[in-house]
């Protein structure tokens, strides 16, 4: 049986992602709302025909649902995993997701990035029974004097890195100081 995933932030800083599952064997579905991103993201993979692409944009609710819906119809089954970049300013784009997959009878992971200001911040989102919540904090990289925010290799490394030991809960980079971060 072959593996099924969706990645929502994977033309960004995600993209090493993508590739890194498809190489794993699972057939990735992104999210994403520029075609063109999407594209060139897919043809530097070495797997290109294992990525699929969702346009919508995650702030547009009804869309994104009945986008993840018809996903989960073309595959014929729900994601194996889940990795979700989604930015605060879509406070409802992780719950209409995990709506469409319930209920589930076999275990599922949801790889949840946030911002290091989530670091800080009760969440709760609601995890449906059958998933393996796994939370990335994106920190900070810091050196000498200096601090910069994680590149685009580093985050996606670091998520792989979740995955492949199924950490609950860590942080890429650092978030302290908090006063050294960048703002």
């Amino acid at each position: 049986m072959r593996n099924f995933a969706f990645v929502i932030g994977g033309t960004g800083m995600l993209e090493g992602v993508c590739h890194w599952l498809t190489n794993e064997g699972y057939d990735v579905f992104v999210i994403h709302r520029d075609i063109d991103k999407f594209e060139s993201m897919r043809s530097r993979g070495i797997h290109p025909e294992k990525l699929f692409p969702i346009s919508v944009d995650y702030h547009d609710d009804k869309a994104l649902q009945i986008s993840f819906r018809k996903a989960i119809k073309q595959y014929g089954k729900c994601p194996d995993l889940i990795v979700s970049w989604i930015h605060n300013s879509a406070p409802n784009a992780l719950s209409i997701i995990l709506k469409e997959v319930r209920p589930r009878t076999h275990p599922w992971k949801l790889i949840h990035v946030q911002g290091s200001s989530s670091f800080f911040v009760k969440e709760n989102t609601s995890i449906p029974d059958s998933c393996e919540y796994r939370r990335v904090y994106l920190g900070f990289s810091l050196e000498k004097e200096n601090s910069s925010w994680l590149s685009n290799d580093e985050i996606a490394n670091g998520v792989i890195k979740v995955i492949k030991r199924d950490f609950k809960e860590t942080v890429i980079g650092t978030l302290k100081p908090w006063s050294r971060r960048l703002s």
